[in-house]
């Protein structure tokens, strides 16, 4: 799990990294998505772990980590309708 985080980091660092020489308000933005992607998937897999090792308490923190990640991304797009 910890190298699927560590790929999509990457891959996000990859991004970030090129945008940074095309334009200032899409890097903001990609790397947003970026960070809600990895507190979704960092979730998800929170709540597996949880799930299969019947730890409630991880499968609750791994709801709540989703949550954070999917509300993060029901505010940016709120933003970005207001911006156009």
């Amino acid at each position: 799990m910890k190298n699927l985080l560590l790929g999509f980091s990457l891959a996000a660092n990859v991004a970030l990294a090129y945008l940074v020489l095309q334009d200032k308000d899409q890097l903001k933005e990609l790397q947003s998505r970026a960070d809600n992607a990895v507190d979704k998937v960092a979730g998800k897999a929170q709540q597996i772990k949880g799930t299969l090792t019947g730890d409630v308490s991880a499968k609750a923190k791994g709801d709540l980590q989703e949550g954070r990640g999917e509300a993060k991304d029901i505010v940016d797009d709120m933003k970005a309708e207001f911006e156009a």
